[in-house]
């Protein structure tokens, strides 16, 4: 389980260097619809997690991220191509910044909600979602 917290976290922080958004209709505003989506996603499953009470409920969140990141995935990584500028994680444009800024505070949400899945995770259930979880954020790599 903390496996999987800590690849999330890794994996939200390198898209979020890597796959940011621009300005309304700046450089990078075929980013912004993609990652305005992804994070979108990461907040969901946050506010799910929050509330989950059964196993079905955190595999419901489980599947909904899964889908959108099997999604988005492609696209991210056809962005650090595009912009080979993100390689940079040490200094990236300054008008990527409030996207950065709202992956941050999705993966700090996300961190917290992800104690949630602990009394679950022996739910066979649980542990198939969780497996289709980690295929598709390998997809980001």
């Amino acid at each position: 389980m903390k496996k999987l917290l800590i690849l999330c976290v890794i994996i939200v922080m390198v898209l979020s260097v890597t796959a940011c958004k621009g300005g309304d209709g700046g450089k990078y505003a075929d980013v912004q619809k993609v990652m305005d989506k992804y994070i979108g996603a990461n907040e969901n499953f946050s506010t799910a997690l929050e509330g989950a009470k059964s196993a079905d409920d955190v595999v419901k969140a489980l599947n909904a991220l899964t889908e959108t990141t099997k999604e988005v995935a492609p696209k991210l990584k056809a962005f650090e191509t595009k912009y080979p500028e993100f390689k940079n994680q040490d200094n990236p444009p300054a008008e990527l910044k409030p996207i950065m800024d709202r992956m941050m505070a999705a993966a700090g949400k996300m961190m917290n909600a992800m104690a949630k899945i602990a009394p679950f995770a022996s739910d066979p259930k649980v542990v198939e979602a969780q497996t289709k979880f980690q295929e598709a954020m390998a997809l980001m790599k």
